[in-house]
């Protein structure tokens, strides 16, 4: 059993019904035997298989058993020749009217079964579409539908037709109507040819050594199919100079072993150019008599009714056409191909090489890899004269598919442009007829056309059991797989079914010790298309157990036995282990902020979750999986900028609960956590949070995140130290769940609030040393730790330990390019240079940081960085400075309570001079005070008092103040500080 494409072939006599109310059963039963039989003999010389009789009905399938990738171009032949036949056939009765059919062809995906008692099954759609079309065909008319259209199109005339209306089926049906043959193949030369120059070198230099040393020689040309092999020796051939007499000799995939269509092409067309060949014909019997057996064997009959001319006399007769030709002038053999030759024409093809030494005869012969290893003198040939056929590079595969889309009718094929030039570069492996299909196809670049799925499906279906067996469990693995995790799914793995599939370049090894990939993705989607669904599910299911990528073949164990069983209760069971495992991995990519891996993995998780609870899921301690997966999704969409996104997500989770949400309280403190962040009042009342805690005591995430929200409010109140309770409640939390996500959240945003809290910095330092042991493999949060390090070592007076923290840092945020990381440096360097008396600088480093967030659209801190930088200007341009920090007080409003307070304490200190009157300000910066218990900004507030008060000339006011700047600064050790304000006492 295997699901594969295939191609159906329904036919049947026009009027049979008219004629069984008017002839006799008998001579109606004679008809129905000779319809029968040559039926039957077309489709099986064509390479199918009648699947059954009904009636006057036939059904035949192509690509059964073994598929070709021109199946679809040997069911119409075989329909022609049906359609011929039967007219030839005699009518029973009366009439006078020739006998015709009317068929239906269709190509598409079916479960093709086998079994003792009922044969060859072919189980599918495309079986009702053939039918359908079969019907709605009108006599002596053939159609197609839009695959087979596809598959067959190089070598058909195909109408299309307005779509039809098919009994049972819900949309109208594209169909094609078949004209006849084509003229010619679709001309391959018709697209360009890009990156075989060398290529192009190593045939033209054969061919002038064979002119110039008047000697044969043989060059072969190896590849996969699709590499461009024959349109790469066509456009060689034809830049040969000076031209020689050049023939080409194709083997037909669908013909049996010992066809000698190849042999007669080369042959006549000897005949036909070389004039000592023509001449020779009509001066020797023999020869005249063994090319006229040769024909007749191609047309699969002969006149005379003796043996004929045995293999002796036709190879007696080739070499010397050939030899006759060569007497002329060089001449070029090319044998195309070859992969299709039976023993007999390949071991010919190397006798008349040999035959030719002495003559100007270049032999050039085509073939995918697979001949070489079947004929010796194949095996003996140099190496420089064996030429392999590789892939194309990224960039040829690119500058091919934009020539192709440019070329391309299709508006739409043009619409998509270099987006479709992307994917079609990423999946086709290089291969160029590949390419060429694909942008054809007008299918998405990720699909597989139909032509391609056909080519690789008659490619695998030559290989070796083993081989083939190997290629569907590594496809079931991925594109990449080991050959342990083959043996995982108890298929044995022998040596001779690597070898094979490496040497017929499907798979080789990848940089990985052991490891192995598909050489092109089609071939690894085709080989996993052939599996039937049950063991698609098997497998999937088994890697998953197994621990490799749970989550991709969980997901995929969870949708296949969705599409076979809907309704086994196995489905909840594996639904929720397979959104467990993608939610780990999603989480584990969030960590890594690989956001479009997180959002995409979160999203699947967040799917199965919603799913598995519908279907009854319990609840664990942790909240239940679909709320953890919508939290986790909503914070990788607020990292990647999407609040819109992030915020939606948890209320359409919300609102799949009970009616107040209270089921999943975790995910209303997330709403209430995105209103905070974003400045909105907030969303969800706090007493349906309490009552949503209370409702399920024991969800500790749901409590985690409720003390990280009272974190948030206190930072934004300015109360640093209930800030940092709320963040160690939060962490305790998250510790117990053992939800390393959370804590690394949690531990970097306590080492950026203990900044600004009453923590004494030597403790402070103490906790960063830990973080950066924690963090040092994953320098992106390292970079604030090392920030926060910085800056506590310049407020203990450590100038150069600071430099030496911001110079780790700078060179992470240079290597990684962390825009907002260097916002953090910058703040720290701001800091380092004002107390060590380089104000300039600190006022660069003050203002780009504010550049860099004002870009952000991060407008309180930026602000606030504004109004560090004035207060740095101030020493070199006070009137300036006092201008700056005028104009930023009047958007006050915009301010946080940092920003506020600095920028109203530097307002007092620099209006020196000013009336010796009670100041409305110092009221406002008293409130605002008692506000914060930042130390630091409390003490610098403190200190621009006191330069106020020492401008003004009221020592008193301005030791008081200096005083108790002092003593908010060494509330944390910061005695670098200290230092600039004892002056004022």
């Amino acid at each position: 059993m295997s699901r594969r494409l295939v191609v159906v072939l329904f036919l049947d006599l026009v009027g049979w019904t008219g004629l069984g109310e008017d002839v006799d059963p008998e001579p109606l039963q004679l008809l129905l035997e000779q319809y029968y039989e040559l039926s039957s003999a077309a489709v099986e010389e064509h390479g199918g298989t009648v699947e059954k009789f009904i009636g006057d009905a036939v059904m035949a399938v192509f690509g059964a058993d073994r598929s070709g990738e021109d199946d679809a171009v040997r069911a119409l032949r075989a329909a022609a020749r049906i359609r011929a036949e039967v007219g030839g056939l005699a009518r029973p009765g009366t009439g006078t009217q020739a006998l015709r059919i009317h068929c239906g062809v269709a190509a598409g995906e079916a479960l093709v079964t086998r079994s003792s008692r009922a044969g060859l099954r072919v189980v599918g759609d495309v079986v009702n579409v053939a039918a359908r079309l079969q019907s709605a065909a009108a006599a002596g008319e053939i159609l197609v539908n839009d695959v087979a259209g596809d598959l067959a199109a190089a070598h058909w005339t195909l109408q299309p037709l307005t779509p039809l209306p098919l009994k049972g089926k819900a949309e109208p049906v594209t169909a094609l109507r078949v004209i006849g043959p084509a003229a010619t193949g679709r001309a391959a030369d018709s697209s360009p040819m890009v990156d075989r120059e060398a290529e192009r070198g190593r045939l033209i230099a054969a061919y002038r050594s064979v002119q110039c040393d008047r000697r044969g020689r043989t060059v072969v040309v190896l590849g996969p199919p699709g590499i461009g092999k024959s349109r790469l020796v066509r456009a060689a051939v034809g830049e040969f100079r000076p031209q020689p007499v050049a023939v080409v000799g194709a083997c037909p995939s669908y013909a049996p072993p010992e066809n000698a269509v190849a042999l007669t092409e080369v042959l006549d067309a000897l005949t036909g150019r070389a004039g000592p060949a023509r001449d020779l014909v009509r001066a020797d019997a023999r020869i005249a008599a063994a090319l006229a057996a040769l024909r007749g064997a191609g047309r699969g009959a002969r006149d005379d009714p003796g043996p004929g001319p045995g293999v002796e006399e036709v190879s007696w007769a080739a070499r010397e056409l050939l030899t006759a030709a060569a007497s002329a002038g060089p001449v070029v053999v090319v044998w195309d191909g070859l992969q299709w030759s039976g023993p007999s024409l390949l071991r010919l093809v190397g006798e008349l090489a040999e035959s030719v030494r002495d003559l100007p005869v270049l032999t050039i012969c085509v073939a995918r890899p697979e001949p070489a290893g079947r004929a010796a003198w194949l095996r003996a040939l140099p190496r420089c004269d064996v030429l392999d056929v590789g892939a194309l590079g990224p960039a040829d595969s690119a500058e091919l598919a934009g020539l192709l889309v440019a070329a391309a009718p299709a508006a739409e094929v043009q619409a998509h442009g270099l987006d479709l030039v992307e994917r079609v570069t990423r999946h086709s492996a290089g291969n160029p007829l590949f390419i060429r299909l694909m942008v054809e196809s007008g299918r998405p670049a990720t699909e597989v056309p139909p032509t391609i799925t056909a080519m690789v499906g008659a490619m695998i279906d030559r290989l070796p059991a083993a081989a083939r067996r190997l290629l569907g469990a590594a496809s079931v693995i991925g594109s990449t797989f080991t050959l342990d995790q083959v043996a995982a799914l108890g298929e044995p793995v022998p040596g001779e079914a690597v070898e094979t599939l490496s040497a017929g370049g499907l798979i080789r090894a990848s940089a990985r010790p052991g490891e192995f990939c598909f050489v092109q993705q089609p071939v690894h989607e085709v080989a996993y298309g052939r599996l039937d669904k049950q063991r698609r599910l098997d497998r999937h299911r088994r890697l998953a157990e197994a621990g490799l990528s749970p989550g991709f073949h969980g997901e995929a164990a969870v949708r296949l036995l969705r599409e076979l069983r809907p309704g086994d209760p196995e489905l909840v069971t594996l639904s929720r282990r397979a959104g467990r495992a993608l939610l780990a991995e999603g989480t584990a990519a969030l960590r890594q902020r690989d956001l479009p891996a997180a959002t995409g993995l979160l999203h699947r998780a967040l799917s199965l979750a919603v799913a598995g609870a519908d279907r009854g899921t319990d609840l664990d301690e942790a909240g239940d999986d679909a709320a953890v997966a919508a939290i986790r999704l909503s914070d990788a969409l607020l990292l990647a900028g999407d609040t819109r996104r992030a915020a939606t997500v948890v209320a359409d989770i919300i609102g799949n609960g009970d009616a107040d949400g209270l089921d999943r309280p975790a995910c209303l403190v997330q709403q209430h956590l995105l209103a905070v962040r974003a400045g909105r009042p907030a969303a969800v009342p706090p007493d349906r949070i309490r009552r949503g805690l209370a409702a399920v005591a024991g969800d500790r995430l749901a409590r985690c995140r409720m003390a990280q929200l009272r974190m948030l409010i206190h930072l934004g109140r300015g109360r640093f130290a209930a800030a940092q309770r709320a963040a160690l409640v939060a962490l305790a939390h998250a510790r117990t769940l053992g939800d390393e996500y959370e804590q690394d959240r949690l531990l970097v945003a306590l080492c950026e609030i203990r900044q600004w809290s009453p923590t004494p910095l030597a403790e402070q330092l103490a906790g960063g040393a830990e973080l950066a042991r924690r963090f040092a493999a994953d320098r992106f949060l390292l970079v604030p730790v090392l920030a926060a390090r910085a800056r506590c070592l310049a407020l203990i007076g450590d100038e150069a330990g600071a430099r030496a923290a911001l110079a780790q840092a700078r060179e992470a945020v240079e290597q990684l390019q962390l825009t907002m990381g260097g916002v953090l440096i910058d703040q720290a360097a701001g800091l380092v240079c004002a107390l060590s008396g380089d104000h300039t600088a600190a006022e660069r480093h003050f203002r780009r940081a504010a550049g860099v967030l004002d870009r952000a659209d991060h407008g309180p801190g930026a602000l606030t960085l504004r109004v560090q930088a004035a207060r740095e200007r101030a020493g070199r341009d006070p009137a300036g400075a006092a201008a700056e920090v005028a104009a930023l007080l009047a958007r006050g409003s915009e301010m946080d309570v940092r920003g506020l307070l600095l920028c109203l304490s530097a307002s007092i200190r620099l209006d020196v001079g000013g009336p010796d009157l009670p100041d409305p300000r110092l009221d406002e910066v008293t409130a605002l005070l008692a506000r914060t218990d930042d130390p630091c900004l409390r003490g610098d507030v403190h200190a621009d008092l006191a330069h106020a008060c020492a401008g003004r000339g009221d020592r008193a006011a301005a030791r008081a103040s200096a005083d108790a700047a002092i003593g908010c600064y060494a509330q944390v050790g910061a005695t670098a500080p200290m230092e600039a304000v004892t002056a004022c006492r």
